[in-house]
């Protein structure tokens, strides 16, 4: 059975999952790195930050799922075979490389004491960087922000030059 639209569960993680991201890559790159660790609103920020990395993994690993039980259409055709697997490849290196930031992040969090810092009974390390799991958390952001640009110069590629309705594919309506 073919199918045009993506489904609207499918639809509505998609789009919950990429202003979270967005949210928490401006958030950790503008606000959080600069911080210092002894600013005493930092803490507050990071819990913020590991709970909403939480739910994005927690998206991300249910669309992931029910992406192999939800009808979903073809996939949008460029005319060019570099193009059209660049464009296969895209969602499938997001969703591993939100994973794995969501796990460096983990990783991160308990080696540097969060947990411990967050219930009062250890301050923050002077540096998350001196903690290898920061470096890789760092380098994933880079590396999701150039996908994420990537992804929506695609999916502009698409609506503006292509005119294919690519769009009302990843929208909710009939």
């Amino acid at each position: 059975m073919s199918v045009y639209r993506y489904h609207p569960v499918t639809v509505a993680l998609h789009w919950i999952v990429a202003v979270l991201m967005l949210l928490m890559l401006g958030v950790g790159t503008f606000v959080l790195e600069p911080m210092d660790n002894a600013d005493p609103d930092k803490l507050s920020m990071l819990a913020t930050h590991r709970l909403i990395g939480l739910v994005i993994l927690v998206l991300t690993v249910l669309r992931i799922v029910l992406r192999r039980f939800m009808p979903a259409p073809e996939h949008a055709k460029t005319g060019s075979a570099f193009l059209d697997k660049l464009g296969q490849a895209m969602p499938k290196l997001l969703n591993i490389f939100v994973i794995l930031m969501a796990v460096s992040g983990m990783v991160l969090g308990r080696m540097s004491g969060l947990s411990d810092a967050l219930a009062g009974t250890t301050p923050l390390p002077d540096s998350f960087f001196e903690f290898s799991p920061r470096v890789i958390h760092g380098i994933l952001a880079k590396l999701i922000m150039a996908m994420l640009a990537l992804h929506i110069l695609g999916a502009l590629y698409h609506q503006i030059m292509l005119r294919d309705g690519l769009f009302q594919r990843m929208w909710f309506g009939r």
